[in-house]
């Protein structure tokens, strides 16, 4: 039979222990909360080797921005062409091969990328402002930029972050919003992209930076575009660190992301695409339906798919309905389709 002496002792050390497991996670999300927030330098060698847009066959224009705090940040810039290498055709090319093809079709649009033709053509496309999610650097996106610049014709901005791939700075969400704003400001005076309709795309936190950037600048934001991205980072914590109380998540949080200050003065005649992995275990799809009640009678469609948090654009039909918002609702072409 235990003794009651060795019951107290047991309940106290489980007690203790009970009591010491959220101090210590609690703990670590106030001293590490960025470093797990921005995981810029995971997957290893991010900060130092970016991909690059000729590494997938594509031209660009790389570009550095100098923010109004004085921190310079990298991007890219890729136009919208006539004629773009089909995606059929770049199966099998190796790494080389692709560099390559690059590197042809960059010497290519620099001859042609003053006529009117070209300039024309750039200028009756919509832009898609990328903001990439939390991991990794831009680099890593240039296969969905491809996509949007082959298939749906689109002209394409990618942003790197402070602190992410070769940006200098350390991420914060004050930071990345000043840099979100260069961006802008920085297209709304280039030369070819200025007069074009900007449409923001954001993955996880990056639809985040797209929800603040659409309210921000909402005479300039023609369309915003946010997958598998969560209601605040103050409601998504208590599910991924269940332990530690809502309110002291509250109080320990200093970069919320909060939606429900910015979603609101998002104009509601600006068209927003809610894309949604239904098996998204990272941020839960009640996330993002939380997004969607909050847009209320806002314009927007929601659109749903069987992804996981970092698939979902691999869905069969994930594409062609972007293409078919951006057609109907950014472009103006074909019916509209009834808010769902």
């Amino acid at each position: 039979m235990v003794s009651s002496n060795t019951l107290y002792t047991i309940g106290k050390y489980t007690l203790g222990l009970s009591l010491s497991i959220p101090v210590v996670l609690a703990g670590a999300l106030w001293v590490f909360q960025r470093r797990l927030i921005y995981p810029a330098d995971f997957p290893e060698g991010s900060r130092k080797h970016v991909p690059r847009p000729t590494d997938a066959g594509l031209p660009y224009e790389d570009v550095t921005i100098t923010t109004p705090d004085k921190v310079r940040i990298k991007a890219y810039v890729i136009p919208a062409r006539k004629r773009v290498v089909p995606l059929e055709s770049l199966r099998g090319l190796s790494a080389v091969q692709m560099r390559e093809l690059g590197k042809g079709e960059n010497e290519a649009w620099e001859e042609v990328k003053d006529t009117e033709d070209a300039i024309e053509y750039v200028k009756s496309r919509p832009t898609i402002v990328m903001f990439h999610a939390n991991a990794g650097n831009v680099g890593h996106r240039i296969p969905l930029a491809r996509k949007f610049v082959s298939e749906l014709n689109c002209n394409v901005f990618m942003l790197s972050y402070r602190g992410y791939g070769l940006s200098e700075g350390t991420p914060s969400e004050h930071g990345i919003r000043i840099d979100a704003g260069a961006a802008m400001e920085f297209l709304s005076q280039h030369p070819l992209l200025k007069d074009t309709k900007f449409v923001v795309y954001g993955q996880s936190i990056g639809g985040a930076v797209c929800l603040d950037t659409a309210a921000a600048y909402p005479d300039m934001v023609s369309g915003v575009i946010v997958e598998n991205t969560f209601l605040s980072l103050t409601t998504l914590v208590p599910h991924v660190m269940p332990v530690i109380p809502k309110p002291v998540v509250s109080l320990l949080l200093s970069d919320p992301w909060d939606a429900t200050k910015t979603l609101p003065l998002i104009p509601k005649d600006t068209p927003i695409l809610f894309l949604s992995g239904k098996q998204d275990q990272l941020v839960p799809q009640p996330q993002m339906l939380a997004l969607r009640k909050l847009r209320g009678d806002g314009k927007y469609r929601w659109r749903e798919f069987d992804g996981t948090h970092n698939d979902t654009y691999l869905a069969p039909a994930y594409w062609s309905e972007i293409d078919r918002w951006l057609k109907q609702e950014v472009e103006g072409e074909g019916d509209k389709e009834a808010k769902l």
